[in-house]
């Protein structure tokens, strides 16, 4: 992750901490994303998954509100196959 966790967010599940990145990411360049179809790719193959869960808790929910504003697909690569995840997180 590229900003640092708050004291409640190091008891999230990996799967919450996977979802807040994108909603964080989505909130940063959601004025160029919203107009658009856009393909979403990640190495976390339960991501594919995030509008199927059938309960939620309150926070994953409000996200979902949010994240359901825009139109893209959720495409998962594998970790090995995922050349630009791997040299970013070099510099990290």
């Amino acid at each position: 992750m590229s900003w640092k966790l708050n004291d409640h967010e190091y008891h999230y599940l990996t799967h919450d901490l996977y979802v807040e990145e994108i909603v964080h990411a989505l909130k940063m360049w959601k004025h160029y994303l919203l107009s658009r179809r856009f393909e979403l790719m990640s190495d976390h193959n339960c991501l594919q998954y995030i509008f199927e869960q059938p309960n939620l808790s309150g926070r994953q929910a409000r996200w979902l509100v949010m994240i359901s504003e825009f139109s893209f697909d959720i495409r998962y690569i594998k970790g090995k196959e995922n050349k630009v995840s791997y040299s970013l997180s070099k510099w990290i």
